[in-house]
């Protein structure tokens, strides 16, 4: 079993080897507004991870908190996981269709 990640550091290097690194993430920066990005930092106190919308807002319905950095690194590692497979199965369905056209 894998370690969670205990600094921001390990947590970048975990996202890396696992392949995820080409994922729309921020990990540590509070205050960027990256559209369509999953996030995870230190905002009022606590470890948030959080989805920004199209304008780089916040979704606050997508708001989770956490007390330690380690486990707010495991649920964003399992949110980017969910994020890749998402990935996947669209270019799945990209490569049905294409396939189905009529040459």
């Amino acid at each position: 079993m894998t370690m969670v990640a205990r600094t921001l550091a390990d947590l970048r290097t975990q996202v890396d080897a696992r392949g995820l690194g080409h994922l729309n993430a921020v990990i540590g920066d509070a205050t960027t507004g990256k559209p369509f990005a999953l996030v995870l930092a230190r905002r009022d106190e606590v470890w948030s991870t959080y989805f920004l919308d199209e304008r780089g807002l916040v979704e606050e319905q997508s708001i989770r908190t956490y007390d330690d950095v380690e486990a707010a690194a495991a649920d964003f590692l399992r949110l980017l996981g969910n994020l890749a497979r998402i990935e996947e199965i669209d270019a799945e369905l990209a490569a049905r269709r294409q396939a189905q056209r009529p040459q």
